[in-house]
């Protein structure tokens, strides 16, 4: 009996230490437990991650993308301002060049004017047909001599340039057509 008492004292202390083990693998299986239920969380939140990893990736692929095209637009400004600027160089080349020819135009019309004046003056000195009449002399016209002017405006404006009465009644419709015509 005492051995089987003995037996029965180390089954109990077995028993004790089977219980202190299972408290222990209990406590051990709570802390795992919360563990994994950490792991879990911290993977659910990964897979968040994850997602939001492969949209951010998808916009970086677009951002790039879109840099490159707005690159390539540069580029095209860029060569179209170039041309732009060089066009406009050689327009600025050309309008300086047109405006000295301007001035050269103007300076010869200038020039001409003053021959014209000059060559008109010197010849307007007075008239001196005389016809073997040594006493007949006629002053100079002080008025210009009236080529730039319609000769069928001036007609119509002050009748005749025969004078009054001069013209025929039928006619003086088709003079009138004849110088508006010629406007």
């Amino acid at each position: 009996m005492e051995a089987e008492l003995r037996a029965v004292h180390e089954m109990r202390a077995d028993l004790a230490q089977v219980r202190m083990d299972i408290q222990n693998l209990g406590a051990e299986r709570q802390e795992l437990m919360g563990q994994v239920q950490g792991l879990t969380q911290d993977l659910a939140r990964s897979a968040e991650d994850l997602q939001k990893v492969s949209a951010l990736k998808s916009e970086i692929q677009e951002i790039k993308h879109e840099t490159q095209h707005l690159r390539s637009c540069i580029e095209l400004e860029k060569k179209g301002y170039a041309e732009s600027y060089e066009q406009g160089q050689e327009m600025q080349k050309n309008l300086i060049s047109v405006a000295s020819e301007v001035e050269k135009l103007r300076a010869e019309v200038a020039n001409a004017e003053k021959r014209s004046r000059a060559i008109v003056s010197a010849g307007n000195q007075g008239y001196n047909g005389s016809y073997g009449n040594p006493k007949a002399n006629y002053a100079a016209n002080p008025y210009n001599s009236g080529y730039g002017m319609n000769q069928a405006t001036a007609a119509t404006d002050s009748g005749s340039q025969y004078g009054t009465g001069a013209t025929h009644g039928s006619w003086g419709a088709y003079d009138l057509q004849r110088a508006s015509g010629r406007r």
